[in-house]
């Protein structure tokens, strides 16, 4: 009997052993591939052709649009003038990036400024509801 306990005693510490040791951060080859990726992808890579100068404004808008919409953990954008201050809110996903947030903002500010010259504008970063970076134009 007490041979029989020790083996069970046994048994149960190699199976929680196993078990802790299989919840560490071990990552996949497909995650740690993903992370290259994003690692390797350029500070200021460029997501959003431009549209050209004299493009009439709600097709320059919506062009834009469609351009943001299309990258990675955007869920949406909305242009807007409000004070005499043109906005554009680009709303994503939680955990983004906050580097590929700002470039992403970076560059719809400069299509905006292309759309919009002459004028004040803002452009945001809006994660969970709130705005948390946002860069202003002022001619």
């Amino acid at each position: 009997m007490f041979r029989s306990r020790r083996l069970l005693m046994g048994l149960i510490i190699l199976i929680i052993s196993i078990v802790l040791g299989g919840c560490g951060t071990k990552q996949t080859p497909s995650s740690n591939t993903q992370q290259n990726a994003a690692a390797t992808q350029a500070p200021n890579a460029v997501h959003l052709t431009p549209v050209p100068a004299g493009t009439p404004l709600v097709t320059a808008n919506t062009e834009v649009s469609k351009q943001i919409m299309a990258q990675k953990d955007v869920l949406g954008t909305q242009i807007y003038e409000q004070n005499g201050i043109v906005y554009g809110d680009i709303t994503f996903k939680s955990g983004v990036t906050k580097d590929y947030a700002h470039n992403l903002a970076n560059e719809f500010l400069t299509q905006l400024k292309t759309s919009y010259p002459g004028r004040s504008i803002t452009a945001q970063v809006v994660i969970d509801g709130k705005t948390t970076d946002f860069i202003s134009f002022k001619p």
